[in-house]
């Protein structure tokens, strides 16, 4: 009966703890915002200025690590430069025809700290994904997104700029795990 008890006890206290884990981990104390600036873009990819700009946010958001604010009031901010875009075929068919495309998105990123007046870091990131030369990414019967479904609701449009959705997707990602890891 007392093992019975010991065990409890300990189940209880385990899953106490984990109950206060948070995903802030060892963030500076004085830094509990961020402000993401407008995003400069250095290539003709007009599109990128502001899909960068989205997906960094909305991930902010949705990982609630800091309160995203503006930066007038925000303890830090991010300072994203799309720095290089590049198209290059991937894989051709028999008769030398491109079949897949390979995009690759370098962003140069600064993290700085406003209260201290200092960067936290300075990064470069870069990701790529490969897309189809042409058709709706809806019908190819493809994972265009890599989440285990083919040709589901959010695979839709031209297959070049959902494949920049893609790439951008994993660097916001890239930029959130190098915050987290800063200190």
């Amino acid at each position: 009966m007392a093992w019975k008890s010991v065990r409890l006890l300990l189940a209880s206290l385990l899953m106490g703890s984990c109950g206060m884990y948070s995903f802030r981990g060892n963030l500076p104390v004085h830094i509990e915002s961020v402000a993401i600036a407008t995003v400069i873009n250095q290539t003709s990819e007009y599109l990128l200025t502001d899909m960068a700009y989205d997906l960094v946010t909305d991930l902010f958001i949705r990982e609630n690590v800091l309160r995203v604010g503006d930066s007038e009031s925000a303890d830090s901010e991010l300072q994203l430069t799309v720095t290089r875009v590049t198209d290059k075929p991937a894989t051709y068919d028999v008769e030398e025809i491109v079949e897949e495309w390979r995009i690759d998105i370098h962003l140069q990123v600064v993290w700085y700290d406003i209260a201290r007046n200092r960067p936290l870091f300075e990064k470069k990131f870069s990701s790529f994904t490969h897309y189809p030369p042409g058709g709706d990414i809806g019908s190819d019967g493809v994972d265009n997104d890599g989440d285990g479904e083919i040709d589901e609701s959010d695979e839709f449009g031209d297959p070049r700029e959902f494949a920049l959705r893609i790439a951008l997707d994993q660097i916001s990602t890239d930029i959130l795990n190098e915050v987290l890891s800063t200190w």
